[in-house]
């Protein structure tokens, strides 16, 4: 803390300047795939993800995207006090990772409700075609629309390690245009991961925020136990 405040700008004090008031998200699971799983780039996954995912499981248990929000915003209701405004945050798994069509109808489902102000959309870099990115412009006209990209690193050696099956390349060019469109950006990191040093990380931040990204999601590490574990020891 400084005299006047915390030393960096938090997302729920940046929602609550844009809204005047409380704003919180809701996890939503559209029970999309992704291509590290799938066997495009993978079958494995990241050594840290879960194989079901990091979200509720809900869409598995039949749940609807709009049962899910009305789910959330009851909870929110309660919990928080919260009256008009939640965040829709599309979290489980790469949730660009559909045609435009499934992606649109979603999207528009989980934003149906008029307490719903906007969206967060958690995906890979190397999984928003151009395509997708202008949906995602479309509605980032009338509600508050960003993407948050997993990196974590931005070493090569360390992705190839913890089997994130892409490079550095391919969080700048996704930046690049998503910039372009006007979407605002959020980049997951995580800290400590196998071999870096507090040099690595540095870089890592450096360069993200070289990237033009508004926002930087901080994570510690964990390992799922399966194929790939052995290979971080």
């Amino acid at each position: 803390m400084t005299e006047t405040g915390p030393r960096y700008h938090s997302l729920s004090l940046c929602l609550k300047r844009t809204f005047g008031e409380s704003v919180r998200k809701i996890t939503l699971d559209a029970g999309l795939g992704c291509p590290n799983r799938d066997g495009t780039t993978s079958r494995d996954g990241c050594i840290y993800c879960n194989p079901r995912g990091s979200g509720t499981g809900a869409f598995a248990q039949g749940v609807s995207i709009a049962e899910q929000v009305d789910r959330g915003i009851n909870f929110l209701s309660r919990r928080y006090g919260c009256r008009k405004f939640s965040i829709a945050y599309f979290q489980s798994f790469t949730n660009t990772y559909a045609t435009p069509e499934h992606l649109s109808a979603i999207y528009t489902e989980a934003l149906s409700k008029p307490e719903m102000v906007g969206l967060a959309i958690g995906t890979r870099p190397d999984c928003v075609p151009d395509p997708v990115l202008d949906l995602l412009a479309d509605l980032a006209r009338e509600r508050l629309v960003w993407v948050e990209y997993g990196l974590q690193s931005i070493h090569g050696r360390t992705l190839e390690l913890i089997n994130r099956g892409h490079g550095p390349d391919a969080f700048f060019d996704a930046v690049d245009r998503t910039k372009k469109k006007g979407i605002p950006i959020v980049v997951h990191l995580i800290l400590g991961l196998p071999g870096e040093s507090l040099d690595d990380m540095r870089q890592t931040v450096r360069a993200v925020v070289a990237a033009g990204v508004r926002g930087v999601k901080l994570h510690p590490l964990y390992v799922v136990r399966g194929p790939n574990w052995k290979s971080c020891m």
